[in-house]
C-alpha cells in the first residue's frame, strides 16, 4: 500500500537553520538598536555610537556566553528566525492535514493512516497512534508531554532573550556611570548614550519576546488540534464533522 508523502500532509517545519544565515538578521539589529539610539539621544554622528555600542553589545555577549551554554543560545537564534520571523504554524495548517488524515482513514482504514509521512513530527505521531487504534489515555498522555516539551522549548528561549535584554540595559548604565567618572563636565547626552543604547536593544528584546510568546500559544494550540483529532477520528472519522469541532478549538484571535 503506498504511502502519503509529504507533500500531502504538509506543515509548516520547524526547520534548522545555518548560524551563518543568522549573522545579517544580527546585523540589522545592531543597525536598528543604534538607529534608535541616535534618535533618543539626539546623537547626529553615527561615529559618536561606534564606542557605547562595543560596550553594550560586547559585554552582554560575554555575559550571555557565561550564563547560558552554547546549545541553548544557539537554539534561540534558531528560533528568532522560524518562530519570530516566519511565525511557526498555523492553526489552519494543522486542521487541514488532520482532515487528509481522516480521508484517508475512511478510504484505506488504520493502516492506510500508520503510513502517512509528514514533515510534521506531531501529524506523524498522531498517525502512529490512530494506526494503533490508540486508547484515549495513551493519547491524552502523549498530548500533555508534547505540551510539557513545547512549554520547555518557550521558556530557555524566552530566557535568552529576557537576559538579554536586562544585561543590556545594566551594560549600558555602566557604560554611562564609567563616561560620568572618567570624563571632565560631560554632557547629558554625551554620558547617557550607552545607556540609552542598552535600553534600545532591550526594547528590540522586548518585541522579540512578545513576538515569540504569540507564536508560543499558537503552537500550543496547534499541538492540542492535532493530538484531539487522533481521538476524534478514531471515534467518528467524518471529514465535515472533524472540521467543524477542530475549527470550534481554535481562539477567535488566531483564526485565520
Amino acid at each position: 500500500m503506498p504511502s502519503t508523502s509529504t507533500n500531502d500532509l504538509a506543515v509548516r517545519k520547524q526547520e534548522r537553520i545555518d548560524i551563518w544565515l543568522i549573522i545579517p538578521l544580527l546585523f540589522a539589529a545592531a543597525c536598528l538598536t543604534v538607529g534608535l539610539a541616535m534618535y533618543l539621544s539626539g546623537t547626529e554622528q553615527p561615529a559618536d555610537v561606534v564606542q557605547p555600542v562595543i560596550v553594550v553589545f560586547g559585554g552582554t555577549l560575554a555575559v550571555l556566553l557565561v550564563t547560558f551554554p552554547m546549545p541553548q543560545l544557539n537554539q534561540a537564534l534558531q528560533a528568532s528566525v522560524t518562530r519570530g520571523l516566519r511565525g511557526g504554524t498555523a492553526p489552519s495548517e494543522m486542521i487541514r492535514a488532520m482532515m487528509k488524515v481522516c480521508d484517508i482513514s475512511r478510504r484505506e482504514g488504520l493502516i492506510g493512516v500508520a503510513d502517512i509521512r509528514s514533515n510534521s513530527e506531531e501529524v506523524e505521531e498522531v498517525c502512529h497512534l490512530i494506526g494503533d487504534a490508540a486508547t484515549e489515555p495513551r493519547i491524552q498522555f502523549s498530548l500533555e508531554r508534547r505540551l510539557n516539551a513545547e512549554r520547555m522549548f518557550h521558556q530557555m528561549i524566552a530566557d535568552v532573550f529576557l537576559f538579554t535584554a536586562m544585561y543590556a540595559v545594566l551594560m549600558g548604565l555602566l557604560g554611562s556611570l564609567i563616561r560620568l567618572s572618567t570624563t571632565e563636565d560631560p554632557s547629558l547626552s554625551f554620558a547617557a548614550l550607552p545607556f540609552v543604547i542598552g535600553v534600545s536593544l532591550a526594547i528590540l528584546m522586548g518585541i522579540l519576546v512578545g513576538r515569540l510568546r504569540s507564536v508560543h500559544i499558537r503552537e500550543m494550540v496547534v499541538v492540542d488540534i492535532a493530538y484531539q483529532s487522533a481521538a476524534i477520528v478514531l471515534d467518528d472519522n467524518n471529514v465535515q464533522r472533524l472540521r467543524n469541532r477542530l475549527a470550534a478549538m481554535v481562539p477567535t484571535g488566531l483564526r485565520a
